[in-house]
């Protein structure tokens, strides 16, 4: 077997088990923020930031956890969830939030400079996270798809729908590693905290 084929080899197994372990990271993160403590912190600063046409406040705010004082930047959102709007709407909702006004955060308490004002809103709704873990996933199965096929074809003697079968087979346990694997991580890192 020459170094090229256990390269792609390598390549087809690992790709699909990292990106199924790195999404599944990344969403129990999201769900365990919602448990995160809150705390009291107050606003320093107020600005509107644009995005495009759109603006919103953007909050500086400091806090302490265990003796130790922080600094976030939060973008509040209104009561109907909105966080953007017209320059003439940013504006009117940041008047609530000037300088010295005290406000609830949950901060993480594994790493406290982590801090959010909306702990049910980290990421959930992030339509970049959603798109990108399920390009990533597609992506590692495409890659995982083409190195079995090749592999099975040449290293297996098979043809036809076979080669499709033991790919289709191959490619469900690559991802049930990479769902394993995650769970795993995620119980070790529950069982150091």
């Amino acid at each position: 077997m020459s170094i090229i084929t256990l390269l792609i080899l390598l390549l087809m197994f690992i790709t699909p088990i990292i990106s199924v372990m790195i999404v599944m990271l990344r969403f129990s993160e999201i769900k365990r923020a919602a448990n995160w403590p809150q705390i009291t912190g107050d606003v320093t600063d107020v600005r509107l930031q644009q995005s495009g046409s759109e603006y919103q406040p953007l909050l500086e705010i400091a806090y302490t956890v265990d003796g130790q004082t922080y600094s976030s930047r939060q973008s509040p959102v209104s009561k109907i969830g909105q966080t953007k709007g017209s320059k003439k709407w940013a504006r009117e909702f940041s008047l609530q939030f000037k300088p010295g006004t005290a406000v609830t955060l949950y901060y993480d308490p594994r790493r406290p400079k982590r801090a959010t004002l909306h702990p049910q809103q980290i990421g959930v709704n992030d339509t970049r996270l959603q798109l990108t873990s399920g390009i990533m996933i597609l992506l590692s199965v495409g890659i995982h798809l083409l190195g079995a096929r090749g592999l099975i074809a040449n290293y297996l003697n098979l043809a036809g729908s076979s080669v499709a079968i033991a790919m289709l087979i191959s490619t469900v346990v690559t991802l049930l590693l990479g769902a394993a694997l995650g769970l795993l991580v995620q119980e070790m890192r529950q069982v150091r905290t």
